[in-house]
């Protein structure tokens, strides 16, 4: 099977089509990874919804005089995470008569035409062809063997999102309450620049940094795999599945009780119910626990194995 993947600039959505690739394991590495605005252009957003509320045959015409290169193209299934990249996928996929399958919440109507929807929601509406699942897949995926971690603390920071809004006190807080513990932390992209800095400038003396601009795949991986607790911002889904998704428990900090609550909190409770994390305020930190639970390697092969069954049976 031959797999494309249509992606826009989100790390966390690339990361999803790249692990449903991988739980399917089977596709080539030739030209099989599309960059919305790189590979294939796009419109702006709301040029898109006029079209497909339109005319979709139109805009499907114009966007493959845009993309002349697509035409000879291959594929058997093509992948797409992000509502931007579902019309410029969706193109892809009638030019290769191809499946198509979306990761996430369906906003466009051509959506209805696709093979399957893969999402975390169950109340969709049945128009849909959804596929759910309760671990959205990653880029990680389990660890093969138990490696003994070298090192203590690991904590992933995101930023404001998801219903939450942090202050310069919450950064200073956050550095304050991992002082004498030995501490890596890594930023993402959602960061703020002056609370990376913030943390920096209150560095305690065990402390060490990783600025994810300057960090390779593997050597995140092996930053995870090496620290024997992990926590995670509770703003950022995204990390915390891919902690999740490598088999190790996560201890999420909530720095901040969320202005609204989202989806994403009922992901986060909804794993907390099922053991594969524990939600800690900075004063809890001493009730962080170890990231060997057996019980969430179980879960993860069991619901990668579980969606890609789903997939085969809908291809």
């Amino acid at each position: 099977m031959k797999i494309a993947i249509v992606a826009d600039k989100k790390a966390g959505h690339l990361s999803q089509c790249l692990g449903l690739r991988e739980i399917l394991k089977s596709y080539k590495k030739d030209k099989d990874l599309f960059i919305l605005n790189k590979d294939i252009i796009a419109f702006p957003g709301f040029l898109e919804r006029a079209f497909t509320l339109i005319y979709e045959k139109l805009y499907l015409f114009i966007l493959k005089l845009l993309n002349p290169s697509l035409v000879d193209l291959d594929f058997d299934l093509v992948i797409c995470s992000g509502s931007r990249t579902a019309i410029p996928a969706y193109l892809l996929a009638k030019l290769s008569s191809a499946k198509i399958i979306y990761i996430g919440t369906p906003k466009y109507r051509i959506m209805k035409k696709f093979d399957g929807i893969v999402s975390t929601k169950t109340d969709l509406s049945s128009v849909y062809k959804v596929i759910t699942t309760e671990l959205p897949p990653t880029k990680f995926k389990p660890f093969e063997e138990m490696v003994e971690p070298d090192k203590q603390s690991l904590v992933l920071i995101g930023g404001d999102g998801s219903g939450y809004d942090y202050g310069e006190s919450d950064w200073y807080r956050l550095s304050f309450e991992f002082k004498n513990i030995n501490t890596t932390f890594v930023n993402s992209r959602r960061t703020p620049k002056f609370a990376w800095q913030n943390l920096k400038d209150n560095s305690g003396p065990k402390h060490s940094y990783l600025d994810i601009e300057e960090t390779g795949f593997e050597e995140l991986q092996n930053a995870i795999d090496t620290h024997s607790h992990i926590f995670v911002t509770a703003d950022s889904t995204s990390m915390i599945t891919e902690i999740i998704t490598r088999g190790y428990f996560v201890n999420v900090i909530e720095m901040r009780g969320p202005i609204k609550k989202e989806h994403h909190h009922e992901i986060i409770e909804s794993f907390e119910k099922k053991g594969l994390l524990r939600i800690l305020r900075l004063n809890q930190l001493q009730l962080s626990e170890n990231k060997f639970q057996q019980n969430v390697k179980d879960f993860v092969v069991t619901e990668r194995d579980a969606l890609k069954s789903r997939i085969l049976e809908l291809l």
